[in-house]
């Protein structure tokens, strides 16, 4: 993955086939604008919905990053936000989010996230882990 340049960032909303592309083809329509307000600074976001099955029937957290990150790094995608309905688990416990802020990554299991009634909820969701991702990773303190 790379930094971002010329005041561009990269967003792509990697999600399974069904729900989970779905739901990241109804956040894309007004996540671009949303993250371009809170961010300021003539920041631009582009974002990309890309649907395709990157579990391959694994629930293990660390083997879903490292493709995910492979992905992304493949695509140049400065941010990768993946969304899956499998459940996820790490050491014993469910696991809703896993977020890799080095790389850029945020892993997302619908299921552990429970039932959201509006696309509005999903944006701020998504929007607070991408703010999250890029002030820690972009940060001076690193």
């Amino acid at each position: 993955m790379r930094v971002p340049s010329q005041g561009v960032t990269v967003v792509a909303l990697l999600a399974e086939p069904d729900a989970p592309t779905e739901i990241a083809q109804r956040m894309a329509r007004t996540l671009t604008a949303r993250l371009a307000d809170r961010s300021g600074q003539g920041r631009r976001f582009d974002v990309e919905v890309v649907s395709e099955p990157f579990t391959s029937g694994t629930e293990d957290p660390p083997t879903l990053m490292r493709r995910i990150m492979d992905r992304g790094s493949a695509e140049n995608w400065d941010i990768v936000v993946a969304l899956t309905d499998l459940p996820l688990h790490a050491h014993g416990r469910r696991l809703a989010v896993n977020l890799n802020h080095e790389h850029g990554l945020a892993l997302l299991s619908l299921p552990a996230l429970g039932r959201v009634s509006s696309r509005d909820q999903w944006v701020v969701r998504v929007r607070s882990l991408i703010q999250i991702i890029e002030a820690r990773r972009w940060s001076p303190a690193r």
